[in-house]
C-alpha cells in the first residue's frame, strides 16, 4: 500500500505540504527541506498549516496531486488509505522526489 502511494506521488506535479500545528508535532525544518526538494525538481507546492488533519479538510483543497504531512507519522501509515490522494510521510516524500533510493530497490 505504501509503495503504491509513493509511486503515485512520483507522478505528481503539485504537492501539498502539511505542517501540523497541534502540540509539537510539526517540524518547520523538515517542511523547509521538502520545499527545497520541490523547488529543485521544478514542482509546484502549497503549504498548509493545520491542527487536525482529516480527509475532509484535505479534500477541500483543489489542485494538489499528492500530500506530505509533517505532523504524526501514523496519519500516513495507519490512516493514509482514508485520503483520496497519496498522503506521504517525509521519508516517503524524499523517495518520491528522488532524494533517496526507494526501499523496495535497496539491496538489489
Amino acid at each position: 500500500v505504501r509503495q503504491k502511494m509513493v509511486r503515485n506521488a512520483m507522478k505528481a506535479r503539485k504537492f501539498g505540504l502539511v505542517l501540523g500545528t497541534l502540540g509539537r508535532q510539526g517540524n518547520p525544518a523538515i517542511v523547509k527541506h521538502l520545499e527545497e526538494l520541490c523547488q529543485a525538481k521544478g514542482l509546484e507546492y502549497v503549504l498548509v498549516l493545520i491542527s487536525e488533519l482529516t480527509p475532509a479538510k484535505i479534500a477541500s483543497i483543489e489542485g494538489v496531486e499528492a500530500w506530505v504531512q509533517v505532523a504524526c507519522p501514523r496519519l500516513s501509515i495507519d490512516w493514509g488509505e482514508g485520503f483520496t490522494l497519496p498522503m506521504l510521510t517525509p521519508y516517503e516524500a524524499e523517495v518520491a522526489l528522488g532524494g533517496m533510493t526507494p526501499w523496495w530497490e535497496q539491496g538489489n
